[in-house]
């Protein structure tokens, strides 16, 4: 029982369970549902806002109270008062007053353009009627930009009044809700594509809007997701990447959470891991028994070079330049003693220089000729008697012999031995450190082997300044070691030979692996490296396709999760408790009381539910004898408007209190069969609630009048009427008097004569030119009211406009005589001529006052003398 008591018993009840309900979706089915509450469907604009919202690329803007009727104002009667004070309202003239009937009927007439539309649009969006898209109220084109449409209206809740004041798109008092509006375009039975006759109440049609919208939503979102996809470019579809390489696993894994730093991290390689990547693929591609003879080749060169290395930095020190310097110093000194020796023992010679080191040249050149030559088997010098000089080739005289054997002895001495001891020992030092300096016409190749070969360039050219830089530090140690004051060397060096230890390394590593085995561990090592240097090498080229991939992978999964919130489980759990509530068997009954009442009954129609489509049921109007059969293609489009008219009359049962109910044109497109049987219901609601009807159909308005009228089943309805008109400028002109055509001619009479006392003047200060507007009006509405009397006096038997004739009248008929004839007749035409009775003159004279005054007296007296002998006859 208390689940029940909670159900939604109409309409309004069942829009606020679905506010109340729409607060656990997500934003942009709500913002869905707010639309949907006030317009009949969604367009394609709407779709795309929605998607935009779902993507969270824009804010809702969800469903909220003041979008809904008021289920408070269910439980109140409401009427309308008047509404006045428009502002910017199409082309409707400010400062109008539109008023309504407090009771009964109020049937507001305008011809087409007249403004009537305008009028009634307010009023929808005051009641919050639901309307078609391109409803909205615009201001007038032609008068230029003048702000937003507004308007008050005067209404009343359980007899007491209020004013509201509306802007379009603000909101209005709650409390007008309770108005309903009835417009053909958004009843709630419709003709389907099947030819079928739909009933969908508006809760239901809402949550069929909504689970429709999901399904357009997510069609969006899946096209956007489809786009993406095959925006894919085809270095990524099919990767040239090793899937087991670091870069494979990566491409694998692409997702919108793969971070771009790592992508810019491994894509690419250096020129050292380029050549190092070549190096492996010449490696595992060639011979490797000759790869391993170039290596090994390789490794002896770049072995030699350390130690050449090696051997420059050990003597390009200090301490060599040092000891060279002491070792000149040895012997400059030996050289120094032997040199004063000489000059002491051959000072008397007749040569100079006898022990210098050219000399010492010629001496020992003179020795060994003598021991290899000469005199092979005696001692130097030989100074036999028969001796020849070696030198000349003279005979030895006494003093040659002397002189020979004192050279000699001179030569034997012990300061000329320690000289020839010093310098052997600076020459053998000397040679010593020159044997260690690194071969300047290799240098070019060692680098060439260290940069191109194994793919060290910054190695080489390090190792390049560091050779140079030992060699000149060697130099200025050969080139300044003698000088008197000892210069301080170019900076010390200390030579990057764990470079070279490392290519040692890889050398012996790449041989290992090539003298390996193909399946090898060591052989597979070398595959991987060489595969994630390519692998390495391929996503540097392709590293903007990447990166591009990524942001589209974030927006795919974005459009996935957005794609989760179109699901539309939870709106068909809603829509078939609604439908439950709704779609009752007092509702169904009702409906068919309605359906008999605007005369569709012969059918035989009832509701039933036909089918759930999106988890929202749907409800069909069937012929109850042939269930099967499109009741489409049986109703005629009269019986289409008036079956919507029954549903929504049906509806109003619902709620127990007796709010206004605005019409908008009810009968547009009506058969004439219907149209009497629809007045007669309207008349019949206008006897316990307030019914405003719009129309510009004169023959629905005459049938209305008729239909208030009082019968042997009813009390009269009251009934007012209202006139819009339109202006030169300006349309919506509102009149308190009903059309000509409908008004009392008692009234109109009046009116003319009342007029007539105060136009007359013009004649009395003979004003011609206003007399004669004035005489022109008068003649007009003489000759209508002649024919609306001739209309009543037949009326009791056929109206105008009618499709039946009432036989019971025609007793009344026969009170018509000749003399009645021929006093219309005369009347009629004295009225035809009251301008046209003179020749065409300058200045014609116009009848006078009293003129008109007699033709509206015998218009009256006609008429009241009819009525009353017709009274007599009934």
């Amino acid at each position: 029982m208390d689940q029940q008591s909670t159900e939604p018993s109409n309409e309004a009840a069942a829009l606020a369970d679905i506010l109340k309900w729409s607060a656990d979706l997500p934003g942009w089915q709500r913002d869905a549902l707010r639309r949907l509450c006030s317009q009949t469907k969604l367009e394609s604009a709407d779709i795309a806002a929605l998607v935009a919202v779902c993507k969270g690329d824009n804010p809702a803007a969800p469903l909220d109270a003041s979008h809904i009727r008021d289920p408070a104002a269910s439980h109140a009667v409401v009427s309308l008062g008047a509404l006045h004070g428009l502002s910017n309202v199409n082309a409707l003239m400010p400062g109008e007053r539109l008023s309504f009937g407090k009771t009964g009927l109020t049937v507001i007439y305008g011809d087409n353009g007249a403004g009537k539309s305008g009028y009634a649009r307010v009023l929808k969006q005051l009641c919050r009627a639901r309307s078609p898209k391109g409803d909205a109220i615009l201001p007038n084109i032609y008068a230029g930009a003048g702000g937003a449409p507004t308007a008050s209206i005067d209404f009343f809740v359980g007899g007491q009044k209020r004013n509201a004041t509306w802007n379009q798109g603000g909101a209005v008092d709650p409390m007008l809700s309770a108005v309903s509006v009835f417009d053909s375009r958004t009843a709630n039975v419709h003709v389907e594509n099947t030819n079928d006759l739909a009933y969908t109440p508006l809760p239901l049609r809402i949550l069929a809007g909504l689970a429709q919208a999901c399904q357009d939503v997510k069609a969006e979102l899946s096209a956007e997701i489809h786009k993406l996809q095959q925006q894919l470019p085809v270095v990524l579809s099919k990767p040239e990447c090793k899937p087991d390489t670091a870069v494979g696993k990566m491409i694998a894994g692409l997702s919108g959470k793969t971070k771009p730093e790592a992508i810019e991290k491994l894509a690419g390689l250096n020129a050292q891991e380029d050549a190092h990547l070549q190096t492996l693929i010449s490696d595992l591609a060639s011979d490797p028994a000759r790869t391993v003879r170039q290596l090994q080749a390789q490794e002896t060169r770049t072995n030699a070079v350390i130690e050449q290395i090696r051997k420059l930095t050990a003597v390009a020190c200090d301490q060599n330049r040092i000891a060279l310097r002491e070792a000149h110093g040895r012997l400059a000194t030996a050289r120094a003693a032997a040199l004063a020796a000489s000059v002491d023992l051959f000072a008397a010679e007749p040569l100079p220089d006898i022990g210098s080191d050219i000399w010492r040249a010629l001496w020992d050149a003179a020795r060994t000729y003598s021991r290899e030559a000469a005199y092979t088997d005696k001692p130097f010098p030989v100074t036999d008697p028969d001796a020849h000089c070696v030198l000349c080739q003279q005979p030895l005289s006494k003093e040659a012999a002397n002189r020979l054997n004192s050279f000699e002895a001179f030569v034997q001495d012990e300061s000329k031995r320690r000289e020839e001891e010093a310098a052997a020992a600076y020459d053998e030092l000397l040679e010593q450190l020159s044997s260690h300096s690194f071969p300047m016409r290799e240098l070019p190749s060692f680098v060439t082997l260290i940069r191109d070969d194994i793919g060290k360039d910054e190695l080489a050219k390090t190792l390049r300044r560091q050779i140079v830089q030992l060699s000149w530090r060697l130099r200025a140690v050969f080139r300044t070691h003698a000088d008197e004051f000892l210069h301080t060397l170019p900076p010390d060096v200390i030579p990057t030979l764990d470079g070279l230890r490392d290519v040692l390394d890889g050398i012996a590593t790449r041989i290992e692996g090539l003298e390996s085995e193909a399946g090898s561990p060591q052989r597979a090592a070398l595959i991987i490296e060489r595969d994630g240097l390519a692998d390495r090498k391929w996503l540097g080229v392709v590293q903007a396709d990447v990166l591009a991939q990524i942001e589209r992978r974030k927006a795919i999964e974005a459009l996935e999760r957005a794609s989760k919130d179109t699901t539309t489980k939870k709106i068909t759990t809603q829509s078939a408790r609604i439908a439950q509530a709704l779609v009752t068997n007092r509702l169904r009954s009702r409906f068919a009381t309605e359906v008999d009442k605007l005369g569709v009954a012969g059918l035989a129609i009832e509701l039933q539910q036909a089918k759930t489509s999106a988890g929202v049921p749907f409800f069909q109007v069937r012929l109850i004898n042939k269930p099967t059969e499109p009741v489409g293609k049986v109703l005629s489009e009269g019986e289409h408007r008036c079956v919507a008219l029954a549903a929504f009359l049906a509806e109003l049962s619902t709620i127990d209190a007796q709010s206004a109910i605005v019409f908008d044109d009810p009968v547009s497109s009506l058969d004439h069969l219907h149209r009497d049987r629809v007045a007669t219901r309207l008349a019949e609601a206008g006897s316990t609630r307030q019914v405003i009807v719009f129309t510009h159909d004169m023959a629905f308005l005459l049938l209305l009048d008729e239909a208030c009228r009082a019968t042997k089943d009813r009390e009269a309805t009251p009934v007012a009427y209202r006139l819009i008109s339109r202006g030169a400028d300006n349309s919506g002109f509102c009149h308190q008097d009903p059309p000509a055509s409908v008004m009392p001619l008692d009234k109109v009479i009046d009116g003319m004569k009342a007029h007539l006392d105060n136009v007359k003047i013009h004649y009395e200060r003979g004003d011609q030119a206003k007399w004669l507007r004035e005489v022109t009006s008068f003649q007009d509405q003489l000759r209508t009211c002649w024919e609306r009397a001739v209309e009543e006096a037949v009326g009791p038997v056929i109206r105008r406009l009618s499709r039946k004739v009432d036989t019971t009248g025609l007793i009344k008929l026969t009170v018509l005589t000749d003399t009645d004839c021929v006093t219309m007749r005369e009347a009629f035409g004295r009225c035809s001529a009251l301008l046209h009775s003179q020749p065409r003159e300058i200045n014609p004279p116009l009848p006078s006052a009293s003129v008109i005054e007699s033709e509206i007296s015998a218009l009256a007296h006609w008429i009241v003398d009819i009525r009353a002998r017709q009274e007599k006859a009934a």
